[in-house]
């Protein structure tokens, strides 16, 4: 049922950031065979699968995950991507992170949901997400006005 499959999202993607091996091993296939469309990930699976390939995983990786979301045709699955890349653990991948959330491949009201996901994914994350709003403030003021969204992205 719905519970079962929220639970099961859950209890798979916290084994998966801890780097449960096992775990870790099932992602990376599925996520693999969901990549070269062998077999197409389910929606609640998604994104435990994400988490866990993005935290152990590589530039190469990051790269996967930012093509899935240039192809996406639909907007719910873009956004699952984006509240996801936070959970990549290097720095300089932090870094292309947040320089995608002010990109044109973000639509402005999502730019929030990247930033917030660096913030929440790591020690390192936050420190870096801080920064990098601190930097563009200009910009990320002028882009939302003063709006919820600036309020929205101070909290995270």
């Amino acid at each position: 049922g719905h519970l079962d499959a929220l639970l099961r999202g859950l209890v798979l993607g916290k084994l998966g950031k801890a780097g449960h091996k096992a775990t870790l091993e099932e992602a990376r296939r599925r996520f693999k065979e969901h990549v070269e469309g062998k077999h197409v990930l389910s929606a609640d699976l998604r994104s435990p699968v994400y988490v866990t390939v993005l935290k152990h995983g590589d530039s190469s990786t990051l790269d996967t995950m930012l093509k899935l979301h240039k192809q996406a045709d639909m907007q719910e699955e873009k956004n699952r991507i984006e509240r996801v890349l936070g959970a990549i653990s290097q720095p300089e991948l932090i870094q292309k992170v947040l320089t995608f959330a002010l990109s044109e491949e973000v639509r402005p009201q999502d730019t929030v949901s990247v930033i917030g996901g660096v913030a929440g994914g790591s020690k390192q994350g936050r420190k870096a997400a801080w920064k990098f709003v601190r930097d563009n403030w200009e910009e990320l003021y002028n882009r939302y006005q003063g709006g919820f969204l600036i309020s929205r992205l101070i909290k995270v």
